[in-house]
This record gives C-alpha cells, sequence and structure tokens, in this order.
C-alpha cells in the first residue's frame, strides 16, 4: 500500500531463515549475468503480448508463449513491495549467499529491508535489498537505483541492492 493510504507497517513477529533456500537458475540466467558484467539489466520481451521479465523468462506467464526477445532496460525503478527484517546480526542471514554484516551493507543491529522493485521498462519484480535507507522511509512507489558492485562478475550479486533516488 502507498503512503498515504497506510501511515504504518504492519509488524509480524517471527523468524524467517531467508539464508536456508536454495535456489537454481535456468540457463537463460546466463544472459542476465552477461548483461550485469556490464552494468547492464537485461530482460525477456514477449513479442505477443509486450511483458517483459526480469529475471528471464522461457515462457510468457501473460499469453503462454515462448519467449526469445531480450531487451535492455532501466537500473532505476519503483519499490512494489517491502519486508522489514528484525535487528541483524553477524552470521544469521544470508542474501544472495552472503553476510549483509560481514560484507559491510549493514551493520550489526540494523534492520534488513527486502524490496520487489519494478524497474522501469519491465512488467515483472526483482527481489533485492534496500541500501542507505533506514526502515521508517522505506514506502511502496518509492524510486529507486541499482547500486552495482565496483566490479562486476557475472553473478547475481553484482547487483547489491537498490538505494533511493535523492
Amino acid at each position: 500500500m502507498s503512503k498515504k493510504v497506510r501511515k504504518e507497517t504492519i509488524a509480524v513477529e517471527g523468524v524467517w531463515p531467508v539464508g536456508s533456500y536454495v535456489y537454481k537458475a535456468p540457463l537463460l540466467y546466463q544472459e542476465l549475468l552477461e548483461g550485469f558484467k556490464q552494468k547492464k539489466i537485461i530482460g525477456s520481451l514477449c513479442t505477443g503480448c509486450g511483458f517483459v521479465y526480469v529475471p528471464m523468462r522461457n515462457i510468457c506467464g501473460r499469453c503462454w508463449r515462448k519467449i526469445d526477445a531480450r531487451v535492455t532496460v532501466s537500473d532505476k525503478g519503483t519499490v512494489r513491495s517491502f519486508t522489514l527484517s528484525q535487528a541483524v546480526k553477524r552470521g544469521q542471514v544470508k542474501v544472495l549467499g552472503m553476510d549483509p554484516v560481514e560484507m559491510g551493507w549493514l551493520k550489526e543491529g540494523e534492520r534488513l529491508i527486502m524490496v520487489l522493485v519494478n524497474f522501469d521498462g519491465t512488467n515483472s519484480k526483482y527481489t533485492t535489498i534496500l541500501l542507505n535507507a533506514k526502515p521508517e522511509e522505506a514506502h511502496i512507489g518509492m524510486r529507486v537505483q541499482a547500486v552495482w558492485k565496483e566490479k562486476p562478475e557475472g553473478k547475481l550479486s553484482d547487483i547489491i541492492g537498490v538505494e533511493p533516488i535523492k
């Protein structure tokens, strides 16, 4: 919901071991990761209905056509949903297989802000973390930009997260 509709964040207590999940990426992610090496986001374009997916898909979820076309999209986007963690401790949480405290993305005791971002030019959402923002600043509709590793290697971790556009 937007900040205008709901002024407060709904809190649900509990523990979610996000670092314990494993995901096997499809082969077409290789194209996405090749784009990441150049700090570009590449999506799959359905020529039937015009939907653009990031991360890429082989089949369109809207019209069920095979997707072969590719398009480069913006690394700026809009937050569509977000989740706030409890205070993070070293070794407690992993994002893309990395500890955010050890990587220097968060200080111990800070809260992790997971976001679903709709990058400009796409119709899908990309899951990442919100950096350089306080939990009370996070809101749906927030404009953000990708934060890239200094030297991308062609890995999902090349996008460290997103940060608010000032």
